[in-house]
């Protein structure tokens, strides 16, 4: 059995689920509330996004299981199988964010009425790349970990 603190890679994954996924996925959040708000003051109709279908629930416990994961034992042969896909994962991951984060300074330098429609699809794609690459992620962790793994988002 190998601890999970003795694995980098595994703690990147972890930590980019519970801490950085999170916060991109909250800020996509709350620009599309305001948008729909946007939009009904203005009398037309919010288009509704299926990723956003379900609300996250603010629980403590995604904290606890963040610890849990990090103190728990993994099999020696499974994070052996996984740790390539984890590793690509990751990677990619970084590369989302990198490119989320990219797009989200180009819409403040540009102002909510001028930014071209470019820069607010970069920033969707990147925000939709994250959301599928973190629920892939998930799924290999829950297989490494032998439970599920969802922090609530």
């Amino acid at each position: 059995m190998i601890d999970a603190i003795q694995i980098p890679i595994l703690l990147k994954a972890i930590d980019f689920i519970f801490d950085e996924g999170r916060k991109i996925l909250e800020e996509r959040r709350a620009r599309r509330k305001a948008d729909e708000a946007s939009l009904q003051s203005a009398g037309q109709e919010p288009v509704k996004d299926v990723s956003l279908a379900e609300e996250p629930k603010e629980e403590p416990a995604a904290e606890t299981v963040k610890q849990e994961l990090l103190a728990s034992k993994i099999d020696e042969l499974l994070w052996r199988n996984h740790e390539g896909e984890v590793q690509h994962l990751v990677r990619l991951l970084e590369t989302y964010s990198r490119n989320y984060h990219l797009a989200k300074e180009q819409y403040a330098k540009w102002g909510d009425a001028l930014v071209p429609p470019i820069i607010v699809h970069n920033m969707t794609e990147a925000e939709n790349s994250v959301i599928e690459t973190t629920k892939k992620l998930e799924g290999v962790l829950s297989r490494v970990y032998k439970k599920d793994i969802n922090p609530g988002s």
